[in-house]
C-alpha cells in the first residue's frame, strides 16, 4: 500500500476506546482499522449509488 497523506483526527474518548478494541479484535493498528471501516463504508455507498443508477435505466 502506498503512503498516504497525514491526517490528524480528534476522537471522543469512548470512540477511541471502541476503535482500539475493534482494531485489536481484527489484528490491525488503529490506523489500519480506521482505513478498513472507511473503505467498507465507501464501498457500501458506491454499491448503493450503482444500484440506484441501474434501477433507473430503462430496458
Amino acid at each position: 500500500m502506498s503512503i498516504g497523506i497525514k491526517f490528524q483526527l480528534r476522537l471522543p474518548a469512548d470512540l477511541k476506546t471502541w476503535l482500539e478494541e475493534d482494531a485489536c479484535r481484527n489484528d490491525r493498528s488503529m490506523n489500519g482499522q480506521v482505513i478498513a471501516v472507511l473503505r467498507e463504508r465507501m464501498n457500501k455507498q458506491l454499491e448503493s449509488q450503482e444500484s440506484r443508477v441501474g434501477a433507473s435505466k430503462p430496458d
